[in-house]
C-alpha cells in the first residue's frame, strides 16, 4: 500500500444535499461538463492538506469539507474543515493519532497542527527543518508545498512557467524539500552561515571576550603568585599546628565568656523583676497616702463646721406653730475628730518609713543592673574582639592550608591561558568558508539525465509526432524542447501537454523503490486543457488516447486522480479496465449525478433529455 490514499470526499451544508466522491487507489478519472464543479473536488483535497486558500465560493451554501484518507502508518484517518477556518478536526481509531483541532498553519496557538500530522502520514517521526536559503537558513518542511507540485491546477495546467517553481522566493525551501524526500538528506548538522559583515562582529566579539578571559587569568596567577611569596620561608606545619591552638583556645575563652553573659542574663531579669516589685509598692504607697491625706482634709473640714454652729445663737421658738423649743444639747465631735486625725497621722508615718525603705531597695536594684549591663556590654566587646581575632586566625589557617593548591592552581591558570591562547589565533586565521547551498545543483547532480530519460519515453508513449527531444533545464526547473522554453509557443495545448507530462515524470520518479519517502499521489485538473484549438503541433486524438493510455499503463504504486472535461476524455472503456470514473452531468436523468454539489446550480442551460 502507498503511504496514504484518500478514500472519500464530502461537502455539506445546512439544508444541503452532500456531495460525495469516492476513489480507489491506482487510477480515477472525473469528468463532465462545464461549471459541474469537477475542479472543485481536486482543491477541496488540497484544502485538507492544510492549504489556505478556500477551494470554493462560500456562495454555494456548502460549509464544510470533510476527507476520509487510508493511511499505511496509522489506519483510517477523517479530516473535517469549515470552509475558511484555519483549523482542522482529526478523527481517528489509532492511538497514536490524538483526535481533537488541529491549526492549519503555525500561527494558530496549537499544540496540533495539521502539516505535522501530514508529515507522520508520510512516515517522519518529527517535523524536520530543511533549508530555506543559500546561507542554511531553516523553515519547516510544509507537506503543503511538497503536494503543490503533485497537483496541476486548471489555472497553471496550461502555464508558460515552471509549475514547480512558482514563487523564486520559495524556491529553495521546495527544492530543499523535494531533494529530502528523494534522499533523506536535509544537511542536518549545518549551521547558518552568517552573513559577512555579521561574521566579522561575531569573531571580534569572541575576540574580545578571549582578551577579557586572559586578563581576569592573568591577575589571578599573579595574585596566587604574591600568596605564595607571602609563605615564602615559613614552616607551613607549625604554623598551621600553631594557629589551630591558638583557634581552639580562643574558642574556649569565648565559651566562658557566653557562658558567663548568660548568667549575667538572668541576674539582670531577676533584678529587673525586683525593681518592678518596687515600683508596684511604692505606686500603692503613693496612693495610700493620697486617700489618707483626702480624709484629714474631710475631718477638717467637719470639725471646722461643728465649729461654726456652735457659734451661732440658738432658737427657742418653733418656726411653724409659735411654741416654745427646748433644744437637746449636741454631742461634742471634736475629740473624736482628734482621735481619727492623730491615728492617720500615725498610718501615715509608717508608710512613709517603709516608703522610704523600699526607694532604698529600688535604688539598689537598678545600681545592680546598671553594673551587670556594663559588664555584659564588656563581655560583648571582647566576644567581637575575639572573634576577629579568630577570623584572622582562620584566613591564616586557610592560606596554610592552600599553600599546596596554589601551585596547583597557578598551573590550571597557565594552562587555560595556553588554551585561550590557541583560541584566539585560531579566530583570527582564516577559516575555510561552508559553501552555499544550491538545491538546483545538488539535484542536477543527483538526477543526471534521469529526467530527461522519462520525459522522453512519456512522450514518445503519447505518441506526440512533432519531433523534438525534451530536455530537462535545472535552471528553470522546467522542460524544454529542443532547448527551446515551452514559454516560446503561443499554443495552450502545447504547454498544457508538457506541463501533464512534467508532472508524470515527477510523480513516477519520486515514487520510485529508491526513494526516501514517496508522496504517492498526482492530481491533474484538465491535462490538454486548449488542445481543441487545434494546434498544427497535435494529431488530438491520437495525443489523448496516449495520454490517458500512459496514466493507465503507469499509475505505479501511489493514487492519481485526473479531471477533465468530457469531450477532452478518449474513447476508452475505462471500466472495463477496473479504472474508478466519476461522470457529471447537467440534467436529472436517473443514473446521472448534476455535478460535485448536488444542491448547487449555476444559471445555466441544462442538457436536453434524449
Amino acid at each position: 500500500m502507498q503511504t496514504f490514499m484518500i478514500e472519500e470526499l464530502r461537502v455539506s451544508g445546512a439544508g444541503k444535499e452532500d456531495g460525495v466522491v469516492k476513489f480507489t487507489d491506482g487510477l480515477n478519472i472525473i469528468k463532465g461538463r462545464s461549471s459541474t464543479g469537477k475542479t472543485w473536488i481536486l482543491k477541496c483535497i488540497y484544502y485538507l492538506f492544510s492549504s489556505d486558500t478556500k477551494p470554493y465560493s462560500s456562495l454555494t451554501g456548502y460549509t464544510d469539507i470533510e476527507g476520509t484518507f487510508n493511511t499505511k502508518r496509522y489506519g483510517k484517518i477523517v479530516i473535517h474543515r469549515k470552509l475558511g477556518e484555519n483549523v482542522a478536526s482529526v478523527t481517528a481509531a489509532n492511538e497514536e493519532v490524538t483526535n481533537g483541532q488541529y491549526g492549519t498553519n503555525y500561527n494558530a496557538s496549537g499544540p496540533l497542527y495539521l502539516n505535522d500530522l501530514w508529515v507522520r502520514i508520510l512516515g517522519l517521526d518529527e517535523t524536520i527543518m530543511v533549508p530555506k536559503s543559500a546561507r542554511y537558513a531553516r523553515e519547516r518542511i510544509s507537506w503543503t508545498n511538497i503536494s503543490n507540485v503533485f497537483f496541476a491546477d486548471e489555472d497553471e495546467i496550461d502555464s508558460s512557467k515552471s509549475l514547480i517553481i512558482k514563487d523564486r522566493d520559495t524556491a529553495t525551501v521546495l527544492l530543499s524539500s523535494l531533494y529530502f524526500l528523494l534522499t533523506g538528506d536535509y544537511k542536518k548538522g549545518i549551521d547558518e552561515i552568517p552573513k559577512p559583515e555579521v561574521a566579522k562582529a561575531e569573531k571580534q566579539a569572541v575576540v574580545d571576550y578571549i582578551d577579557e578571559r586572559v586578563q581576569a587569568l592573568t591577575d589571578q596567577r599573579v595574585d596566587y603568585i604574591k600568596q605564595l611569596e607571602q609563605l615564602d620561608g615559613v614552616d607551613i606545619e607549625k604554623k598551621t599546628q600553631e594557629t589551630s591552638e591558638q583557634i581552639q583556645n580562643i574558642k574556649k575563652e569565648i565559651s566562658e565568656l557566653i557562658e558567663e553573659n548568660t548568667s549575667i542574663a538572668k541576674q539582670i531579669f531577676s533584678y529587673q523583676r525586683e525593681n518592678a516589685n518596687c515600683q508596684v509598692l511604692l505606686d500603692r504607697y503613693e496612693s495610700l497616702i493620697s486617700q489618707y491625706k483626702a480624709d484629714l482634709q474631710r475631718l477638717d473640714f467637719v470639725a471646722k463646721g461643728e465649729k461654726a454652729v456652735d457659734e451661732l445663737p440658738s432658737n427657742g421658738v418653733c418656726p411653724f406653730c409659735g411654741g416654745e423649743l427646748h433644744p437637746e444639747e449636741n454631742d461634742d465631735y471634736a475629740d473624736a475628730i482628734s482621735a481619727e486625725i492623730k491615728r492617720i497621722a500615725s498610718e501615715i508615718t509608717v508608710i512613709v518609713a517603709t516608703e522610704d525603705d523600699v526607694r532604698s531597695e529600688q535604688e539598689s536594684t537598678r545600681k545592680s543592673i546598671s553594673e551587670l549591663q556594663a559588664r555584659r556590654f564588656s563581655i560583648n566587646k571582647e566576644l567581637d574582639d575575639k572573634n576577629k581575632v579568630i577570623q584572622e586566625y582562620s584566613f591564616d589557617l586557610k592560606r596554610y592550608k592552600d599553600y599546596t593548591t596554589l601551585q596547583v592552581g597557578i598551573d590550571f591558570v597557565n594552562s587555560q591561558l595556553e588554551t585561550l591562547g590557541k583560541k584566539r589565533v585560531s579566530e583570527l586565521k582564516k577559516k575555510k568558508k561552508t559553501e552555499l547551498y544550491h538545491p538546483k545543483k545538488e539535484f542536477e547532480s543527483l538526477v543526471g539525465t534521469k529526467f530527461d530519460d522519462l520525459l522522453n519515453k512519456i512522450i514518445k508513449a503519447c505518441n506526440y509526432r512533432s519531433g523534438g527531444y525534451a530536455s530537462w533545464d535545472f535552471n528553470s526547473f522546467d522542460i524544454k524542447m529542443d532547448g527551446i522554453p515551452k514559454s516560446e509557443d503561443e499554443g495552450k495545448g502545447y504547454r498544457s501537454f508538457l506541463n501533464s507530462v512534467v508532472e508524470i515524470m515527477l510523480y513516477e520518479y519520486f515514487n520510485q523503490d529508491k526513494s526516501f519517502i514517496k508522496p504517492g499521489i498526482l492530481m491533474i485538473d484538465t491535462p490538454l486543457l486548449g488542445l481543441d484549438e487545434n494546434e498544427e503541433a497535435f494529431d488530438g486524438e491520437t495525443v489523448k488516447k496516449g495520454l490517458y493510455q500512459y496514466f493507465i499503463d503507469h499509475q505505479g504504486n501511489g493514487q492519481i486522480i485526473i479531471v477533465d472535461n468530457i469531450n477532452m476524455v478518449p474513447n476508452i472503456n475505462f471500466e472495463r479496465l477496473g479504472i474508478n470514473v466519476i461522470t457529471y452531468y447537467k440534467d436529472d436523468l436517473p443514473g446521472h449525478i448534476y455535478g460535485f454539489m448536488p444542491s448547487w446550480r449555476k444559471d445555466l442551460p441544462k442538457e436536453k433529455r434524449k
